[in-house]
């Protein structure tokens, strides 16, 4: 085997592995993927909005918020700078809220689309 051809497949081994890794690490509550995830920029409680990837959304009054060390946790729990998976519903108005959030380690890598 060639040495390039050699490097290539470690390289696809360890971005395989890095992905898995970053799933693997999720607690079992955690869905497998998810459908919608970023950064959060900004939370306002009392306002019941929240900014994630610099997107202002509004977060719904019964809000279930999932973290590492817990399948029941709170809006509280959430901070700046976290990364975030979040699922999204509409109003009766249409208007999208988000209605569940994941909480995410810090070294979590998103898989492709």
């Amino acid at each position: 085997m060639k040495k390039s051809n050699i490097i290539i497949t470690f390289l696809i081994a360890g971005l395989l592995y890095s992905l898995a890794s970053g799933a693997a690490s999720l607690p079992n509550y955690y869905p497998t993927n998810f459908r919608m995830w970023g950064v959060l920029n900004r939370l306002d409680i009392k306002t019941g909005e929240a900014v994630i990837n610099d997107m202002k959304m509004t977060l719904s009054d019964n809000l279930h918020v999932y973290t590492l060390n817990t399948q029941f946790s709170s809006v509280q729990s959430l901070h700046t700078g976290m990364k975030v998976g979040f699922a999204m519903t509409a109003r009766g108005n249409g208007a999208p809220i988000i209605t569940e959030m994941w909480v995410l380690p810090d070294d979590y890598h998103y898989p492709s689309r």
